[in-house]
């Protein structure tokens, strides 16, 4: 028989053996952790590295531990003033983004493609997926001047050397400074959108809905389309229709170059506001728009 001084010294002994079984299962999870957390690290450092080597490239400033708020304060104290070119590494997949800031907007493009979400959806979806600590900033490339309109186009020209060279994966855009202006002039939109509008398209559509046209009527009907005679508007009159569109064209609060817009819808859907948004800006005093633009008239 065991008696009870036994007993108390056998359940000591069996408390013990488990407290130490826990203690030991938690090191070696916690050390299975650090040695995953290690493993993501170093394989998140060997892809920014690889790319930097494989396209031999230099940057001025890298940027690591983005969720960081010191890292942050660096970012804005390294970069005021400066203006040039910069990518967003993701260190998990080695996809990227490249844009470029103009004089002391660096930390705007920082905080505003990572922390605010704005601009590309892209990279605002892969940030939210991935998060902010599994991305690095970088300054490519630094623009000698002060950037303003007369030398805004050099900057564009420096990002677009980039944006062909490195073929960003994050970039919607595939030339820089293409939300700018428009490919199609003025006058070859307003030809378009007469030679095609919305309501000749609903008309047409419900022309022949719930008939059943014989092959000979549906050959027709193609052969009348194929044949009809074009409106063929003078210049003048394609003229006076643009001054009724009313082009506008949106400036940066340093008077650099946004964008130009056929019209106050097109500027809204770009600038994700409203078309009375605009309109209320155009008619302030100091034409303000989302305290980001200058609006104006073209």
């Amino acid at each position: 028989m065991i008696n009870k001084k036994e007993n108390k010294l056998i359940n000591k002994n069996m408390k013990m053996n488990r407290t130490n079984t826990i203690i030991n299962n938690r090191i070696i999870f916690n050390t299975f952790q650090h040695l995953q957390k290690r493993y993501i690290n170093s394989t998140s450092k060997d892809l920014l590295h690889k790319f930097l080597e494989e396209k031999k490239i230099k940057p001025v400033y890298i940027y690591e531990n983005l969720h960081l708020d010191d890292t942050r304060k660096t970012i804005l104290k390294d970069t005021k003033n400066l203006s040039g070119v910069y990518i967003i590494f993701n260190k998990i997949t080695g996809d990227y983004y490249v844009g470029s800031a103009s004089t002391n907007r660096f930390y705007a493009r920082f905080s505003n493609h990572l922390l605010y979400f704005k601009g590309s959806k892209i990279l605002k979806n892969a940030v939210k997926k991935y998060n902010i600590s599994n991305f690095a900033f970088l300054i490519l490339e630094l623009f000698n001047e002060i950037v303003n309109k007369e030398n805004n186009k050099k900057l564009l020209d420096m990002e677009d050397f980039y944006l062909k060279y490195l073929l960003p994966n994050y970039n919607i855009l595939t030339e820089a400074g293409s939300t700018f202006g428009y490919k199609h002039t003025e006058l070859d939109r307003i030809k378009m959108k007469n030679n095609y509008s919305l309501e000749r398209r609903e008309r047409i559509g419900n022309l022949n809905k719930n008939k059943n046209l014989s092959e000979n009527t549906i050959e027709k009907i193609r052969n009348k389309a194929l044949t009809r005679e074009k409106i063929i508007y003078s210049d003048e009159a394609l003229l006076n229709m643009k001054k009724n569109s009313k082009p506008i064209i949106l400036y940066n609060l340093d008077y650099t170059t946004f964008g130009e817009y056929p019209s106050i819808v097109e500027a809204a859907k770009n600038v994700n506001c409203s078309e009375k948004t605009i309109r209320r800006a155009l008619s302030s005093k100091s034409k303000m728009l989302k305290r980001r633009f200058i609006v104006k008239y073209l």
